[in-house]
């Protein structure tokens, strides 16, 4: 049976065991937009078990929706993992609540306990390991080196309260027994990180700076493009208007550059494309050098344009798709031989929410209160000023 803790505030019915990746993969089936439907009721109608599961599922999935979108992915509060003190291969994980990627609530009631050591053994010596590949034996060298292990909690669910199920067949019997309830729990897991895996990014890519800094490689791109200018000057000397000039390869190598930019970007702009080749008519039959910088001036701006439409779209919210772990990051713990050294709980992501932010800048808030509520409450500028007043009379 694989290694895993569960609540134990009722005894949970037997079911087959599930496996735990080392690896935690994405959710398979959640992420997107849902659209939903809900069951209607009506008098005189016939309800069944599949009508009541989708009223059911209805407020589930919404729910998971709102976690998803309107508050986010991660450990919400609690959930600290610590050593135990009875137990040198073991850790003990705090009460807490957490969200997963698919905005499953994940919630402990009491402090569990998880042997990380015996999970690892078992892993070595299972066939199909339930924390996925086979963990290889650690050599017993005296200077083995330390290595590093992620505790991963998942969402998980049971039947309980089973019940007798009345079936008609030929008058009533009760040969069959079905849970009655579906208990939300929990299971623990872990997964060896990679000693070359590369650090988080301070700017990630969905976020709005991830998204602007593309706008900039983007044009960084063109810019190093091979033979702009040359073609530039091949266009122009195959155009219908003859044209020259000391502005006829830098005009066409920024035209490319805003129609690359164009295909690359979303197309807000819909008439972008006439207004260039409206620009580039004016340049070919420049009559001076003048008119010919006046339209190369304006394609620059067209350019400039551009990048301003790409980060004001970077700053609309998107929709993302579920690409997290499954779980939820805990901790990453430290193991060299048969003991753990250290835990590390700051890898974790903490959601950004009311609550933690109170407890984060609580300490600003009650000097501010402090302040105000002396010049507001205490502070009386008439018994300050008043007795000096008399005694420079007296």
């Amino acid at each position: 049976m694989p290694y895993s803790t569960r609540s134990s505030s009722s005894k949970p019915v037997a079911k087959k065991p599930k496996k735990t990746k080392t690896q935690p993969g994405a959710c398979p089936t959640c992420g997107d937009v849902e659209c939903f439907e809900r069951p209607r009721f009506f008098g005189g109608q016939l309800l069944t078990d599949k009508d009541l599961e989708a009223a059911q599922r209805y407020v589930i999935e919404k729910n998971k929706l709102h976690n998803r979108y309107l508050v986010g992915t991660g450990v919400v509060c609690g959930l600290a993992v610590r050593c135990d003190p009875c137990c040198d291969g073991s850790v003990t994980v705090e009460p807490g609540y957490a969200i997963d990627c698919c905005g499953n609530d994940i919630v402990l009631c009491q402090p569990e306990t998880f042997n990380i050591l015996d999970c690892l053994e078992k892993q070595r010596q299972e066939e199909e390991p339930y924390c996925g590949t086979k963990i290889r034996t650690p050599k017993t060298r005296g200077d083995e080196p330390a290595k590093e292990y992620c505790l991963v909690l998942f969402y998980d669910e049971e039947p309980a309260k089973p019940i007798t199920a009345l079936i008609r067949d030929n008058g009533c019997s009760n040969t069959r027994c079905e849970p009655s309830r579906i208990r939300e729990t929990f299971r623990f897991g872990i997964f060896e990180k990679k000693a070359d895996e590369p650090r988080k990014s301070l700017i990630p890519d969905e976020s709005f700076l991830g998204q602007v800094r593309e706008c900039f490689k983007v044009i960084q791109g063109l810019r190093t493009s091979v033979g702009a200018a040359k073609e530039g000057e091949k266009i122009a000397n195959t155009a219908t208007t003859p044209t020259t000039g000391a502005f006829v390869p830098s005009f066409y190598q920024i035209r490319n550059y805003v129609l690359e930019f164009y295909k690359q970007e979303p197309e807000i702009r819909c008439d972008l494309p006439a207004k260039v080749a409206e620009i580039e008519a004016k340049f070919q039959a420049a009559a001076n050098d003048n008119d010919q910088y006046n339209a190369l001036i304006l394609m620059a701006v067209m350019f400039a344009q551009l990048l301003l439409d790409c980060i004001c779209n970077a700053l609309l919210v998107h929709c993302a798709d579920c690409d997290e772990e499954e779980g939820v990051l805990l901790a990453c713990v430290t193991v060299k031989g048969n003991k753990i050294e250290k835990i590390c709980n700051t890898v974790r992501k903490q959601l950004i929410t009311g609550r933690s932010l109170h407890y984060w800048i609580q300490p600003f808030f009650s000097g501010f209160e402090a302040i105000f509520e002396w010049l507001c409450c205490e502070l009386d500028l008439v018994k300050i000023v008043e007795p000096r007043l008399q005694n420079d009379r007296g």
